[in-house]
């Protein structure tokens, strides 16, 4: 399951997304009619930034040539707004590709693991044998020989 605002993966069935806070409802007519609701307006405002970027690109040059620059003004200005629009369309793009992947998972009704109940517990472990941790001090001892004493009184 994907959360239809932020697309984060989730492992386990949960009421809300843990990373944007988004209210998620599985198999819920509603939840999936916003969800197309929101794809439709990705794919509308893909179409209308790909109309607005050609527009300026092309309006540009038509532009800088009735100013009469130079060419390599001309040719430095379709360089730059090609390779910008061209980066603004491949993430719209790449947004709308992620959103059918996630509509996909949404409306195939990907079966997840069954949601607990809060008064279920997971199943109870063995208790691990504790050991008697060996002593500081037994092995920070040691005895001392007596320094045998050369001088005579």
């Amino acid at each position: 399951m994907f959360c239809p605002s932020c697309g984060l993966a989730l492992a386990h069935q949960t009421k809300y997304c843990n990373r944007c806070g988004a209210h998620l409802a599985s198999r819920d007519p509603e939840a999936i009619k916003l969800f197309e609701n929101r794809m439709d307006s990705e794919m509308e405002g893909l179409f209308w930034s790909t109309m607005m970027g050609l527009g300026l690109v092309l309006g540009g040059l038509v532009v800088l040539k009735k100013i009469e620059l130079g060419n390599s003004f001309i040719l430095a200005w379709m360089i730059l707004s090609s390779a910008a629009f061209i980066t603004y369309f491949c993430v719209g793009l790449w947004q709308v590709r992620r959103l059918a992947k996630i509509s996909k998972a949404v409306t195939e009704n990907v079966e997840l693991a069954p949601p607990r109940e809060t008064h279920e517990l997971d199943p109870a472990k063995l208790p691990i044998q504790l050991t008697a941790a060996p002593s500081v001090t037994e092995h920070t001892t040691r005895t001392l020989e007596p320094i045998p004493s050369n001088a005579k009184k």
